[in-house]
């Protein structure tokens, strides 16, 4: 059985502080409220109709908009969470 990655919030939050550029307005709902998810997560390449197992696996961590939800990714290996290459 494997365990989820947990993330490091407040290492995800600098990160976004040094690299996130003008205002972090959602544009959905133009909040400027966000929730950084508790753990990496991943998505996996697929091709039609089957999953190709062993193939690139893309690490993100989850930022969401904390009124309607729109969520944002960022790469996990990036922000430097994870080793490995993007």
């Amino acid at each position: 059985m494997t365990t989820a990655q947990n993330t490091d919030r407040e290492k995800v939050s600098a990160w976004i502080d040094e690299h996130w550029k003008g205002q972090r307005k959602c544009p959905i709902c133009e909040n400027s409220r966000w929730s950084i998810g508790e753990v990496v997560g991943e998505v996996q390449q697929m091709h039609v109709n089957r999953r190709l197992l062993g193939e690139s696996l893309y690490p993100l961590v989850v930022v969401t908009c904390a009124v309607c939800g729109y969520t944002l990714m960022f790469n996990a290996v990036v922000i430097g969470l994870l080793e490995g290459e993007v």
